[in-house]
């Protein structure tokens, strides 16, 4: 299954979340999206073209039924709800890639702003819902927030510390606002590259999207330069992915290949902050 990383989430993705899909349209639909783009993966045009219109297809009916069940979360809806963000984010993380075999390009920056949207949603599942959900489906997994015996390496936490500082420099005296909403945007990307450090999971790369501030969100479509450089830098998280799972293919390359493009280094203190993620991408 595309979504597992352990014994206990097979049972959820392979049995618990499907017989959840017979009720609720939404969830079906999203599955069979995932599916349908799982085969256009493997196969090659012209045959994996049918395939990607009819993930299309099953992904645009998930929408507006399912910022429904968010906008009228109850003990019945929120496990379908949160399986349907995971499998949203997958989606919109693959699709770029997918879709270049139909000849479209397709920003995968642009993708991901949607999907943060999208996941503003599972703030407000947790918050109203924390006590109903049963399954263990990523972000409920326990001990999410302890940080793990294995600490950051050097490079990691010098590069992170760069971003920090940039924030300092550029921010924190003239927009103290958007000064704090990047500090936060950092300390969760600090906290999820030392889970990844422990372990490699989808769960510990795709938290970062759920967690960002609305602002945050809005800071990226708007193209703020250390908006970007945040997200480049969370790119790196997705390229541990790489080779793990079909979705996440070339897709941490891409985004700071594409960021990169959009941003272009002032002084030699954005050149070394630009230099990392390049370096760990290998572009």
């Amino acid at each position: 299954m595309s979504l597992c990383s352990s014994n206990s989430e097979h049972y959820v993705w392979q049995i618990a979340i499907p017989r959840l899909a017979l009720q609720y349209d939404f969830l079906m639909n999203g599955i069979l999206a995932l599916g349908a783009l799982h085969i256009a993966a493997t196969i090659e045009p012209p045959e994996s073209l049918v395939y990607i219109d009819i993930a299309l297809q099953y992904h645009n009916l998930t929408f507006a039924p399912y910022r429904a069940a968010v906008d009228s979360i109850n003990p019945l809806n929120c496990e379908a709800a949160l399986a349907q963000s995971i499998i949203t984010t997958v989606i919109g993380i693959a699709l770029p890639r997918v879709t270049a075999a139909r000849g479209e390009t397709s920003s995968i920056t642009e993708n991901i702003v949607v999907v943060f949207e999208l996941l503003q949603g599972v703030k407000k599942i947790h918050r109203i819902g924390e006590s109903w959900i049963k399954l263990e489906l990523f972000s409920r997994r326990k001990h999410h927030w302890d940080p793990g015996s294995v600490s950051l390496d050097s490079d990691t936490r010098a590069a992170l510390e760069r971003l920090d500082a940039l924030n300092d420099e550029t921010l924190a005296s003239i927009d103290p606002i958007q000064h704090q909403v990047n500090k936060n945007a950092i300390v969760y990307l600090r906290h999820f590259s030392i889970r990844v450090a422990n372990s490699v999971d989808p769960a510990n790369v795709l938290a970062w999207l759920a967690m960002i501030d609305k602002e945050f969100v809005d800071n990226v479509r708007r193209r703020q330069p250390l908006a970007l450089l945040i997200l480049m830098h969370w790119g790196v998280l997705l390229g541990e992915l790489d080779g793990q799972h079909w979705w996440a293919r070339d897709s941490g390359r891409a985004l700071i290949s594409e960021l990169l493009d959009a941003l272009h280094p002032g002084d030699m203190e954005w050149a070394n902050a630009l230099a990392w993620p390049q370096k760990k991408m290998g572009l």
